[in-house]
C-alpha cells in the first residue's frame, strides 16, 4: 500500500510543506525507523494514538479514513488512505 501513496506523500512534502527534493527523500527514508522507535518506547500509547486517526478524520467530514494494518498492532507496515464520502 505504501507504494501507492509514496509519491503523493513526497509531492505534498515538496509542494505543501516546502521541503526540497532532498529533504523529502530523507524524510521518507527515515520515517519508518522513527515510527518503530516510538512504538518501542511507548508501546502502550501507540494503539490509542493510531485510533485517533479515525476520530480526527471524522471531524473533517469530507472523507473516510481507511486502514487495515499498523505497525502498532503488529502489522509489517502501516497502510492508510482516505476515501471521498
Amino acid at each position: 500500500m505504501w507504494l501507492l501513496y509514496k509519491q503523493s506523500f513526497r509531492d505534498n512534502l515538496v509542494s505543501v510543506l516546502g521541503f526540497s527534493d532532498t529533504e523529502a527523500d530523507e524524510t521518507i527514508k527515515s520515517a519508518k525507523p522513527r515510527y518503530k522507535k516510538i512504538i518501542g518506547e511507548l508501546p502502550e500509547f501507540v494503539p490509542a494514538m493510531c485510533h485517533l486517526d479515525y476520530t480526527m478524520n471524522d471531524m473533517g467530514g469530507t472523507s473516510t479514513f481507511v486502514r487495515k494494518y499498523t505497525l502498532a498492532s503488529g502489522g509489517q507496515y502501516c497502510d492508510y488512505g482516505y476515501k471521498k464520502k
